[in-house]
């Protein structure tokens, strides 16, 4: 597991960024290629204090490296506030050892203080391990995104999965 959870404002910047970039080349299942992201400190600064004000953003640190996170996202508009997308990374060194898990207990026990009633994300559908994480935690696919990535010249599909909060 890692030393502790850090939550919200009280994340680094730099070091958020050191782990989305490390993301980006570990695995093809997060969004951005490598040589996309591009480091603005005052962009993420923003984002973190966004996400801290409408959602919840938790990073796990180990001897002073972050090396996993979640970031849950709500919207303003009335008709899905009560819903909230996640996304979450993990370094490959810490897949598997249950940080995972521990985030999701974490945002599911944050949307129900909230009043959240929908957990939303996507998924890419060869993403086995993350696919079996989310249906442990409840969650369930709603549909498929067909050809949603391209990625090595090839196209790849995603689920769309979803928990509804008691």
């Amino acid at each position: 597991m890692t030393d502790k959870i850090i939550k919200n404002t009280q994340i680094e910047a730099d070091k958020l960024f050191e782990l989305m970039s490390t993301l980006d080349k570990e695995t093809t299942y997060m969004l951005y290629q490598p040589e996309e992201r591009k480091y603005d400190r005052k962009k993420l600064e923003t984002f973190i204090r966004n996400t801290s004000e409408n959602g919840l953003i938790l990073v796990a640190e180990e001897d002073s490296i972050y090396v996993g996170y979640v970031s849950v996202h709500l919207s303003s508009l009335a008709k899905i506030k009560h819903s909230a997308y996640l996304v979450i990374g993990v370094l490959s060194d810490y897949a598997g050892q249950g940080l995972g898990s521990e985030f999701l207990a974490q945002v599911i026990d944050w949307a129900r203080v909230s009043g959240i009633h929908r957990l939303e994300l996507i998924v890419v559908t060869e993403n086995v391990a993350a696919i079996a994480l989310y249906e442990k935690f409840g969650f369930v696919e709603e549909g498929v995104k067909k050809d949603s990535l391209l990625m090595n010249g090839r196209y790849y599909d995603e689920f769309y999965m979803a928990r509804i909060l008691d």
